[in-house]
């Protein structure tokens, strides 16, 4: 009478390494969690925004032209975890710094200044972003609620260094 053999070695053999290879490739690999959209707002909705729920206020200054913005907004800004802390933490806030539109913020009215041949920058962007070295897009920068600059950087910020920057860990 033949034994009966429930197990083979060689089937047994094959799932371990198949199951520690999912193992420590699954420990390495970033889960990626589909969020909601990265919510949007205007400087003429802040008021009454923080009125309802005090958040620090981030000021995203871009132009149409800048190659770093574009990058930004296509990497950065579409980041599940980076998404998440904007949308829960702050009122984000995308500023073209060329727009012609005036804009009423903090009981002052800021205007687009031409500088000739169809060029110029908007006054609250020079105001905003403006550093030692000038205007340099893209610009990040963080108010509090009482529309004081917290910080201030230009340069590009990848989603992990974003996240650095603002002290959510990486």
């Amino acid at each position: 009478m033949r034994k009966r053999q429930y197990f083979n070695p060689s089937f047994i053999g094959m799932m371990l390494v198949l199951l520690l290879s999912i193992s420590c490739h699954s420990s390495t690999k970033k889960i990626v969690v589909p969020t909601a959209d990265l919510q949007q707002y205007q400087f003429a909705h802040l008021d009454s925004l923080l009125a309802q729920e005090e958040r620090a206020v981030l000021v995203f200054l871009h132009t149409n032209w800048c190659k770093y913005c574009k990058n930004m907004e296509q990497t950065t800004f579409q980041d599940p975890e980076v998404i998440a802390l904007l949308n829960e933490q702050y009122y984000f806030i995308p500023f073209n710094a060329e727009q012609q539109e005036s804009v009423q913020f903090n009981d002052h009215l800021f205007q687009y200044q031409a500088s000739g041949s169809g060029s110029g920058t908007h006054e609250l962007a020079i105001a905003l972003g403006s550093m030692e070295n000038g205007l340099i897009y893209p610009t990040t920068i963080v108010l509090n609620s009482d529309y004081e600059i917290n910080f201030r950087y230009n340069s590009f910020l990848s989603a992990n260094d974003f996240l650095k920057v603002l002290g959510a860990g990486h």
